[in-house]
């Protein structure tokens, strides 16, 4: 009984650090945080700000419903089921000469359909959108030469 709850709290922890293992893209730059902030805000200029926190280094935009080829169609009209959403978090930490960017999504996914119908559900992230949100963010720290 003892070999069974130990081997079943393994396999739940591997299980559960394997989810943590995608990685956001992170940009080091020697501007100072003041213009990487500035710099940053301007990168998320297309997306509406929810959450704008200067004291904490943390930037959040607001949802954006996310259009996925895949989605399931039901009815006469054949309308769309599923949803899915995402949003950027970005996070500004001042380092020793300079700033860290972390860029990172959080995206869900919602049906209709099943036992979590009333409820969004947290999916991976798209590193590409990520990726690219880090490079327009890198684009633009260039520009500034830094």
């Amino acid at each position: 009984m003892k070999n069974l709850f130990i081997r079943n709290s393994l396999f739940l922890i591997l299980l559960t650090g394997c989810a943590g293992w995608t990685s956001a893209p992170q940009l080091a730059t020697t501007c100072p945080p003041e213009d990487t902030w500035s710099i940053a805000l301007a990168s998320l200029q297309e997306f509406e700000l929810r959450r704008i926190d200067k004291a904490n280094g943390v930037i959040e935009t607001e949802w954006i419903a996310v259009h996925n080829q895949k989605t399931a169609r039901s009815g006469l009209f054949q309308r769309s089921m599923n949803e899915e959403r995402a949003r950027f978090i970005l996070n500004i930490a001042p380092e020793n000469q300079g700033s860290m960017i972390t860029v990172k999504q959080i995206r869900e996914f919602w049906s209709p359909q099943g036992v979590q119908s009333r409820a969004w559900r947290q999916i991976p992230p798209h590193e590409e959108q990520e990726r690219q949100l880090a490079n327009r963010i890198e684009t633009r720290l260039k520009r500034q030469a830094c």
